[in-house]
């Protein structure tokens, strides 16, 4: 189900927004920690990276629904690029449910699971993606080196032209 030009434009940003925003909270929130008045701080960019992250990730949200009609269903009903595309959709609605539930379920100790939880999917949820992108394309006659099918047989027809 190859995308249009601007529709797979609109997802590359948004993964890359969506994946570049919580990359830099994880940097910012283990690796440049702050000495503050009492102790270690957040560093200044961590609220704005997580403000980002918030931001794209109903960017996309939106994407992945725009796929929802035509690439999904289309790819469903020719049973192409099945295994590849159940895990990145698994993924993103596990990634959806982890990142609500950062802000709107448990304890500090439920709190701490999630989030490892989340960002792990996340880290690898470009490989996934990549994984998809490339079996898809393996996938579509006479690109990328995929095998192409070969053309249907003509009848052997007789001496006389009449088909044998």
């Amino acid at each position: 189900m190859r995308l249009s030009a601007g529709h797979r434009q609109w997802i590359y940003w948004a993964v890359a927004l969506l994946f570049g925003s919580g990359a830099l909270w994880l940097i910012c929130h283990y690796l440049l920690r702050v000495e503050g008045e009492f102790g270690p701080a957040p560093h200044p960019l961590e609220a704005w990276a997580l403000r980002v992250h918030g931001g794209a990730a109903m960017l996309a949200l939106v994407v992945a629904g725009s796929l929802l009609p035509i690439h999904v269903r289309r790819a469903w009903h020719q049973r192409r690029n099945l295994l590849p595309g159940f895990l990145l959709g698994g993924m993103l609605l596990l990634l959806t449910v982890t990142g609500y539930a950062l802000y709107y379920f448990g304890g500090e100790q439920a709190r701490a699971v999630i989030s490892v939880l989340h960002w792990g999917l996340g880290l690898g949820a470009p490989a996934l993606l990549l994984w998809h992108i490339a079996a898809g394309r393996a996938t579509l006659p006479g690109r990328h080196g995929a095998p192409r099918q070969a053309p249907a047989a003509e009848p052997r027809r007789a001496d006389d032209g009449r088909v044998a």
